[in-house]
C-alpha cells in the first residue's frame, strides 16, 4: 500500500508542477491605490504557513506596494488535503500610534480559473475588530479543504480593511492585501484501522454558556476516515451519547453551562474499523463572587479584550467597551501595571458599561468606591458623563449612581470616589458607566483601579471597657469586660469579651476590638488597675515536731493583724495537738490585703510500755530470789525504784521486800511511755519449804558436789530450772519421771535456787554447790 501511495505522490507531484505552471498564467485582480498608514497584516498562519511581516519595505514578489499589497507566492506553499482542515489565524495592527477598527477577510480560488467569486471561495470574514498598534491576533478556526478542490497550487488572497467589508479585488483606504499560493493534494484513501489519536480541549476553564472548539491531535493524511463526537456530563468513563451532527475532525460544542467530556469515534470506512479517541474535558467556570475589600486593575487578563473572569461583563466589547494589555495611542495606557480598560467614544452617541461580578456587601456599613479615569490631552467634553453605579443585577435598570463626573475629561489620572451603603444583605454589581454625545473628540475614555473598601475611618467600632475592681491586692483576680465590638485582643494576650487576669503590679488594660463585618478595629486603653501589695507572712514555730501531749509555740510575722485557723487572733500562739495537725494564719496589712501561711505541727504518739519477767511465779518470789524484769515497745529503757536506777532493757532485781519498780521507755521518736510492776516477795523459810504447796518434793543430796536428784512422785510431767543468786537461768530440764538428775558439776560453788513446776504448782528449794 505504501509504494502505491508514494507512486499516486509522484504522479501529484508532476501534475502539480503542470498545474503550477497553468496557474502561472493566471492573473488575479490587481491592488493599487490605498494609504500606507493605519491597518497592516502582521502574521497569517494557515496550516503549515506562519509568515510575518512589518511596516518597512515590502519582501513580496512582482506587483508589491509596501504596506498596501504584498505578493507572497514565493513563499513556501502549505501542504492541504482534500476534505481536511486546517487552522486559519491572522494578526493585523498599526503602522502609525493609533489603533482602529475593521474586519479581515480571505479567499481561495479552489477551482484556479483566476477569481474569487465562485461560490465557497469566501472562506472567512471576521467579526469587526479593534487592531492594536503592536497587532491584534484574530483566529478564523479551522478551514476545510472542499473535496471538490482542484489539486494543485491555488492562491489565497487575504485581506484586513478598516470599517467596511472589502471584497476580493477590493483596495482598502486603510488596510493591506496578501496573497500567497496554497499547495492542494489529494487523499489516499484508508485501508486499516485508524492510528490512535486524543482530544484536545481549552487548558484553561471556559466561561458559563460559552462553546470551545475542541479537535484531534493528530490528523489523518487518508479519506474515507469518518468522526462521531460523543459527549458524557457525569465522567470521563461515560455514559457517552452521541453529538448530533458532530462528524468532522474538528468541533465546535454547544454552549456548556457544566463541565463536559469529549470523545470521538474514528472509522475507516473501507474496513468498517474503529478507534476512540482519549477522552478530554472542557471545563467550565464556576460564577466567581468577591467580597469586600475588592480590588481590579486587569492585571490578571490573558489578552486584549478579555474580561477579569467570565462573571464579569461589559455592553460592547470590543468595538466600545475594551480592555487593554499594553500602552495604546491617544493617551490609552494603564494607571498602575500595564493593563487597563477603556471606552470608545469617537463619534459615538449613547451609554455604555462594565459590570464587575458579584459582591457581597452588608447592611450598617459605609462602603467607600472608587476608581481613575483619563481622555486626550486636548479637554474635550464629548464624554458626557463617567460614573460609578451600583445595582443587583448586570442591568442599567435599577442602577443607584454613587459617584459621577459630568463631564469626563482629563489629560492625566484622575479620581473619582465617594461612599455608600446598602439596604439589605446580597450581592450587588459595580457598574462603570461613561456616557458619550457623538461628537468630535476624545476617541478614549480609559480607566483603571476600582475599588471598593470599607474605610475604617467610618466604620471604627465604639468600644466600651471596664474592670470588676480598680483596686485589688497582689494576688487577686480582677474580671475585665469590653463590648463593642465582635472579637477582642487584650494587651495580656488573652481573647474575648470577658477575660480574667491577676496582675503583679498596677497595671493599664488596653483591648483592641474588631468588627468581623467591616474588619475595622480600634484600640481602647482606659482601665487603671492598682495592685496593692500582699504581705508574705512567716511562721516560725519552736518545735516543728512533739509527742502526745506536749506544746509547741507558733510565731507568725510579716503582716499587722493575724487570725488563725483555730481562731486566735494574737501574732503567738500556744498549741497541744493530739494528732499531727497543720495550723493557718491570715495576716492583713495596712491595705486590708491578706497574706496566708500554713505550718504543720507533727505528733508522735509516745510508746506503750509492757514488762515481762522471767520469775518462775512472776506473782510472788522468795525473798532475796533474783529475777529478769524486761521491758517491751520502746528503743531505750531506764528502771528505778527506791534504791534502784539502772538505764538496760532488762533490770535484775533481787528484793527483799515486795517493792513497785517503774519502767521508763523511749522510741526512735524520742518521746517517752512508763509503766509500773510490783513485785511481791514471800519469806521462803527453809530450803525444802515449798513456795506453791508441791507436797512430796525432795532434793537430795543437799549440799551436794554437783549431782543431786528432784523426786516428786506424782507421775506427772515435771520442770526443773536452775537460777544463780543473779536471777540468771544457768539450767533448764523436763522430765515425766518421778526421779530427776541434775548435774550443777560445771558450776561454780555457790547457793543456787531449783524451781520444780508440775501440775501447775511450783516449788522453789535452794541449794548449796560444796
Amino acid at each position: 500500500m505504501k509504494k502505491i501511495y508514494n507512486l499516486i505522490k509522484s504522479l501529484m507531484i508532476v501534475l502539480s508542477l503542470v498545474t503550477l505552471q497553468a496557474n502561472a498564467q493566471l492573473t488575479y485582480c490587481s491592488i493599487s491605490g490605498g494609504s500606507t498608514n493605519d491597518d497592516e497584516i502582521f502574521n497569517v498562519t494557515f496550516g503549515s504557513l506562519n509568515n510575518s511581516s512589518t511596516c518597512g519595505p515590502t519582501t513580496g514578489g512582482a506587483g508589491s506596494i509596501a504596506q498596501i499589497y504584498t505578493n507572497f507566492t514565493g513563499v513556501t506553499a502549505p501542504v492541504v488535503i482534500q476534505g481536511f482542515s486546517y487552522p486559519l489565524s491572522v494578526v493585523v495592527g498599526q503602522c502609525n500610534s493609533f489603533a482602529y477598527g475593521g474586519y479581515v477577510r480571505a479567499w481561495i480560488d479552489y477551482n484556479q480559473n483566476g477569481v474569487f467569486t465562485d461560490p465557497g471561495e469566501q472562506i472567512w470574514t471576521s467579526a469587526y475588530t479593534t487592531f492594536a498598534v503592536s497587532g491584534t491576533s484574530i483566529s478564523a478556526g479551522n478551514i476545510t479543504i472542499p473535496v471538490t478542490a482542484t489539486p494543485g497550487t491555488t492562491r489565497m488572497r487575504v485581506t484586513a480593511m478598516e470599517s467596511g467589508l472589502p471584497g476580493p479585488c477590493t483596495t482598502p483606504t486603510w488596510g493591506e492585501v496578501e496573497d500567497y499560493n496554497i499547495f492542494i493534494i489529494t487523499p489516499t484513501p484508508c485501508s486499516s484501522t485508524p492510528g490512535a489519536n486524543s482530544v484536545v480541549t481549552p487548558t484553561a476553564p471556559i466561561c458559563p454558556n460559552s462553546n470551545a472548539s475542541i479537535f484531534l491531535a493528530n490528523s489523518y493524511t487518508v479519506v474515507g476516515i469518518t468522526y462521531q463526537w460523543q459527549s458524557s456530563t457525569t465522567s470521563s468513563v461515560g455514559p457517552f451519547t452521541a453529538v448530533s451532527g458532530a462528524t468532522n475532525y474538528a468541533f465546535t460544542t454547544p454552549n456548556l453551562t457544566a463541565g463536559t467530556w469529549y470523545q470521538t469515534v474514528i472509522t475507516c470506512t473501507n474496513t468498517a474499523g474503529s478507534t476512540t479517541a482519549v477522552v478530554g474535558a472542557v471545563q467550565v467556570a464556576a460564577t466567581t463572587t468577591n467580597t469586600v475589600p475588592y480590588y481590579e486593575s486587569f492585571e490578571g487578563i490573558s489578552a486584549a479584550n478579555k474580561l477579569p473572569n467570565c462573571s464579569w461583563i461589559a455592553s460592547a466589547t470590543p468595538t466600545i467597551t475594551q480592555t487593554y494589555v499594553n500602552t495604546q495611542s491617544n493617551n490609552r495606557q494603564a494607571r498602575t501595571g500595564s493593563k487597563f480598560a477603556a471606552f470608545y467614544g469617537y463619534y459615538i452617541n449613547g451609554t455604555n458599561y462594565f459590570y464587575s461580578n458579584g459582591i457581597q456587601m452588608e447592611p450598617g456599613i459605609t462602603y467607600s468606591a472608587s476608581v481613575w479615569f483619563t481622555t486626550e490631552y486636548y479637554g474635550y467634553t464629548n464624554f458626557t458623563e463617567f460614573a460609578i453605579m451600583l445595582g443587583t443585577a448586570q442591568s442599567s435598570t435599577g442602577l443607584v449612581n454613587i459617584a459621577s463626573k459630568t463631564p469626563a475629561a482629563s489629560a492625566i489620572y484622575s479620581s473619582l470616589t465617594n461612599t455608600f451603603t446598602v439596604a439589605t444583605s446580597g450581592l450587588y454589581y459595580v457598574a462603570i458607566k461613561a456616557t458619550s454625545n457623538g461628537q468630535y473628540g476624545s476617541q478614549y475614555l480609559s480607566w483603571d483601579d476600582l475599588a471598593i473598601t470599607i474605610p475604617c475611618s467610618l466604620n471604627s467600632p465604639s468600644v466600651t471597657l471596664s474592670a470588676s475592681s480598680q483596686t485589688i491586692c497582689e494576688g487577686q483576680t480582677v474580671n475585665l469586660t469590653a463590648t463593642g465590638a465582635d472579637t477582642y485582643l487584650w494587651n495580656t494576650g488573652a481573647t474575648g469579651a470577658n477575660v480574667s487576669d491577676t496582675p503583679n503590679n498596677s497595671i493599664v488594660y488596653s483591648v483592641v476590638g474588631t468588627n468581623s463585618l467591616t474588619g475595622c478595629s480600634v484600640t481602647l486603653a482606659s482601665q487603671m488597675v492598682v495592685v496593692n501589695e500582699t504581705p508574705s507572712i512567716l511562721i516560725y514555730s519552736n518545735k516543728p515536731a512533739i509527742c502526745a501531749g506536749q506544746s509547741a509555740n507558733l510565731s507568725a510575722m510579716g503582716a499587722t493583724t493575724y487570725t488563725w485557723s483555730n481562731n486566735a487572733t494574737t501574732g503567738m500562739i500556744t498549741v497541744s495537738p493530739n494528732a499531727t495537725t497543720t495550723y493557718t494564719v491570715l495576716g492583713s496589712n495596712a491595705f486590708n490585703c491578706v497574706g496566708t501561711a500554713v505550718q504543720q505541727i507533727i505528733v508522735n504518739q509516745n510508746p506503750t510500755i509492757t514488762v515481762s519477767s522471767n520469775a518462775t511465779n512472776p506473782a510472788q518470789i522468795c525473798k532475796g530470789e533474783a529475777v529478769t524484769l524486761t521491758g517491751n515497745g520502746a528503743v531505750t529503757y531506764s528502771w528505778a525504784a527506791s534504791s534502784l536506777f539502772i538505764v538496760s532493757p532488762q533490770a535484775i532485781i533481787n528484793p527483799m521486800t515486795t517493792t513497785t519498780y517503774t519502767v521508763y521507755g523511749a522510741n526512735s521518736n524520742g518521746c517517752t511511755g512508763m509503766t509500773t510492776i510490783e513485785q511481791v516477795v514471800a519469806e521462803c523459810t527453809g530450803i525444802n519449804e515449798a513456795t506453791s504447796g508441791i507436797s512430796g518434793v525432795s532434793i537430795f543430796p543437799n549440799p551436794t558436789t554437783g549431782i543431786f536428784i528432784v523426786e516428786l512422785n506424782n507421775n506427772a510431767a515435771k520442770t526443773v530450772q536452775v537460777s544463780d543468786l543473779t536471777g540468771r537461768v544457768v539450767m533448764t530440764g523436763s522430765s515425766n519421771t518421778d526421779k530427776v538428775n541434775v548435774n550443777i558439776s560445771s558450776l561454780a560453788n555457790g547457793i543456787y535456787y531449783v524451781k520444780i513446776q508440775s501440775n501447775n504448782a511450783v516449788e522453789t528449794i535452794k541449794v548449796v554447790k560444796n
